[in-house]
């Protein structure tokens, strides 16, 4: 574990120093840490980001862990390649401006949209980045941000406040996922509103619809840790199988499983909304009766739209996300250890977050 410093923005004296640099080999560290195969990673030195005209690069700040990166560590994302640097959840600080920018400044803080997609097609066109035939997402198909310095198109930047926790910018992207959520689940200010799972998703999700002003809110987790973070911060919470004073308007299911997902349908009002953003792959979904009898809508949510991204920046900009969302620093030099813990189920209560 380490301590974890704000990082300030470049001098303009070092800003020179940078730019000068670029015209020769570089010889800056860039530790980044690499899928090796099933459940092997290495933390290796990899080349000084050579950036396009179109690009900036990034000296990153803070980079989260989350479950599709597990996944891919155990081998279950087949479109990974050797050699790939994990991570899609960071940002950082820009430390370089390619010569077709002209939107950005060396020394402004960013997070990261992850999607490498084509921008032409009606999915592209009206928001829905997930929607795209031909994304590609940093991490898993494309180098991703686990590493010290990294060279991002600048379209794909996201502006986060100055004085954002350098941690925060790691929440960015899980926030947008929640944004979404949120959305499709239909919370409004005044609602009443259950989240399954106090995970990162479901702490996303808390913290958004709190912020919109909603009249109730509950989580519904197992872990007696998570809960207690959750009360400590004036959201209440219960174990499965408890049940509210009265159904929800709203239900959102970051488990995904058959039985988070009945859980919901009994937890919610007739003509409420039960929105699933997890998904468990652990069978099918016997629930038709419940769902045409009560009216209950039930909608998905995946990814999240650039809009959605900007909403989460201001919130991690505006919010005090750390204490609530993340509980362990690391180093690059602890992620393969911390990623065998993820997957055999030891973690706490909050996000792991790496500070390269």
């Amino acid at each position: 574990m380490r301590t974890v410093r704000p990082i300030r923005p470049t001098s303009p004296a070092r800003r020179t120093c940078v730019m000068r640099h670029r015209a020769h080999p570089d010889s800056r560290s860039n530790l980044a840490v690499r899928w090796r195969g099933p459940e092997s990673l290495t933390v290796e030195q990899v080349p000084f980001p050579s950036r396009e005209p179109d690009e900036v690069v990034v000296k990153v700040e803070s980079a989260g862990v989350c479950g599709t990166d597990v996944s891919a560590w155990r081998g279950d994302v087949a479109r990974i390649d050797d050699g790939t640097v994990i991570g899609h959840e960071f940002g950082g600080t820009i430390v370089e401006v390619g010569d077709g920018v002209d939107r950005w400044d060396v020394g402004q803080r960013v997070a990261i949209d992850p999607n490498d997609v084509c921008d032409r097609c009606d999915s592209c066109r009206t928001g829905s980045l997930g929607f795209c035939t031909q994304r590609r997402l940093m991490g898993i198909d494309l180098d991703g941000g686990m590493r010290e310095y990294v060279a991002v198109k600048s379209q794909r930047l996201v502006p986060v406040g100055a004085n954002t926790d350098p941690l925060a910018l790691a929440l960015v992207e899980p926030v947008a996922v929640a944004v979404r959520a949120c959305a499709r689940a239909g919370v409004v200010p005044g609602t009443h509103v259950g989240v399954i799972g106090g995970g990162s998703i479901g702490t996303a999700c808390v913290l958004h619809a709190r912020d919109l002003g909603v009249r109730s809110l509950t989580v519904v987790e197992s872990d007696p840790a998570r809960r207690a973070i959750a009360a400590a911060h004036d959201v209440a919470a219960i174990a499965p199988g408890e049940r509210p004073s009265s159904p929800w308007d709203s239900v959102i299911d970051t488990v995904g499983t058959s039985t988070t997902i009945g859980s919901s349908l009994g937890l919610v009002r007739a003509g409420g909304t039960v929105c699933v953003v997890g998904v468990a792959h652990d069978g099918s979904l016997p629930f038709a009766e419940k769902i045409v009898r009560d009216e209950i809508t039930v909608t998905g949510s995946f990814c999240y739209s650039r809009r959605d991204l900007h909403e989460a920046a201001d919130l991690v900009s505006r919010v005090e996300l750390s204490t609530f969302a993340v509980d362990v620093v690391h180093g690059l030099a602890d992620v393969p250890t911390v990623f065998a813990s993820l997957a055999n189920g030891i973690r706490g209560p909050g996000k792991a977050v790496v500070v390269p």
